[in-house]
């Protein structure tokens, strides 16, 4: 009768465990979804079409920083993830231009709600040690040139100016249009660049504030500024010099 009792007691163990065990896979989920933004590589920013890192995934490495994005990606971007080291800045216009928005090493950010003016609007991003840098664009000039932007601190639309020698003046420099006048400047060269209100190297500047005239505005070799007032917006043509004291 003991060993009855036994297997009968053993009996009744297993079941429970059996019972045990059929509950514990019942409350597993067939499909578990994975979290968002849990397909975003290591050292990748990575930009999706859809809110909370769902839709098309566009992915892009720590030694990518584009200015502009192709017309398949443009203004395309609802939601970003930030899985590098670095800081992400992403902006509404190419070339590192208007409106911008900052991640942090690590984190996702949402462009569905909110602010309207970043929902489909973004084109363009570069990853940076720093988050002051997300505020610049300097850093695109080629050495040995000079450089104008479009925007304040190196930011917006770029020109690249190759230095020649001008036939009229025999001044080494450009002349260009009003769609080249910048509201900032790096002079990569290793002359100084003094830049006039036209396009022959020459004119004038009144500044509102003191009435003071001025013939020229200078930049320094290796030097970048954003360009004030009254200057700012309206330089024709620049000349490379050796000496401040050589410009027109």
């Amino acid at each position: 009768m003991t060993i009855h009792r036994t297997h009968a007691r053993r009996a009744a163990l297993v079941s429970a465990l059996l019972a045990l065990l059929s509950a514990a896979f019942l409350v597993l989920p067939a499909n578990a979804e994975p979290a968002p933004f849990d397909d975003c590589p290591a050292n990748t920013l990575c930009l999706y079409s859809g809110t909370n890192g769902t839709g098309e995934r566009r992915d892009f490495t720590e030694a990518q920083n584009t200015p502009a994005y192709d017309p398949a990606w443009d203004d395309k971007t609802l939601s970003a993830k930030n899985n590098t080291k670095q800081w992400a800045c992403l902006y509404v216009d190419a070339g590192y231009g208007g409106l911008l928005q900052t991640i942090k090493p690590g984190a996702p950010d949402e462009y569905a709600t909110g602010d309207a003016r970043f929902v489909n609007t973004l084109s363009g991003h570069k990853l940076v040690p720093t988050r002051a840098l997300c505020f610049t664009g300097y850093e695109r000039c080629p050495d040995n040139r000079v450089c104008t932007f479009k925007e304040p601190n190196g930011r917006g639309p770029m020109t690249v100016h190759l230095p020649s020698a001008d036939a009229a003046t025999g001044n080494y420099g450009n002349s260009y249009g009003t769609e080249a006048a910048p509201k900032s400047v790096f002079n990569r060269t290793r002359k100084h660049v003094c830049f006039y209100p036209e396009p022959t190297f020459g004119g004038t500047w009144t500044d509102p504030a003191d009435l003071k005239k001025y013939g020229a505005y200078v930049v320094l070799r290796g030097d970048s500024t954003t360009v004030p007032a009254p200057f700012a917006g309206t330089f024709r043509s620049h000349e490379l010099v050796n000496g401040t004291a050589e410009c027109q």
